[in-house]
């Protein structure tokens, strides 16, 4: 058992977790925004602050105490996203077959002897007769009057069903060009939507 630290000790401890407690909310919070919705963000903090109260002990007298801390921080919610967090990706084919492994949920599959989940969905709302073929019309004029990148971007990813991924590369772009032009144009539509509205 670690003998118990000098009042000194401990007041110098507290007062550099304070100073360096939003350095750990930071960290934990780009984490949780690279990880979203694998992890909960108030985890994550959790862990890092237990990390900086651990770390801080450990600074050595007369060095920059925040390179030290952000690896320690770093270090630990690493850690935590390898031994507690599922991060693997169930392939599609194996998701749809209903058999995922590792106590992941998948809604076409059931235990022995309970109904399905996809059952018991409640069913959507009946279409009016005539509305949808409506609707596209109105969404396909709103679509041609955006910018034709956009545009282009939006009926592959959004209308088509495409990844990005998959749009970029029947555009011979990157990836990231169809995010943003999809983005710019979910944006100028819903402009559009509430202007008319």
């Amino acid at each position: 058992m670690a003998a118990p630290l000098p009042r000194s000790a401990l007041r110098a401890r507290d007062a550099l977790v304070l100073q360096h407690l939003s350095l750990a909310d930071a960290v934990a919070s780009a984490v949780a925004r690279r990880f979203f919705p694998l992890v909960e963000r108030e985890d994550l903090i959790q862990v890092a602050r237990e990390a900086l109260l651990r770390s801080v002990l450990r600074c050595k007298a007369g060095e920059p105490a925040e390179p030290y801390l952000r690896r320690c921080i770093s270090g630990a919610l690493q850690h935590h996203l390898r031994d507690r967090v599922r991060l693997v990706r169930v392939p599609k084919r194996v998701h749809e077959a209903g058999a995922c492994p590792l106590g992941h949920i998948s809604l076409d599959g059931h235990a022995e002897g309970e109904p399905c989940l996809l059952d018991q969905l409640a069913s959507p709302e009946p279409e009016l007769p005539g509305g949808s073929d409506a609707q596209a019309l109105a969404l396909e004029q709103l679509v041609d009057q955006l910018p034709a990148a956009q545009a282009t971007a939006l009926r592959l990813t959004i209308l088509e069903g495409l990844s990005l991924r998959a749009a970029a590369e029947r555009l011979e772009i990157s990836a990231m060009s169809v995010q943003r032009a999809q983005k710019k144009a979910l944006e100028a539509l819903r402009q559009q939507l509430v202007g008319a509205g």
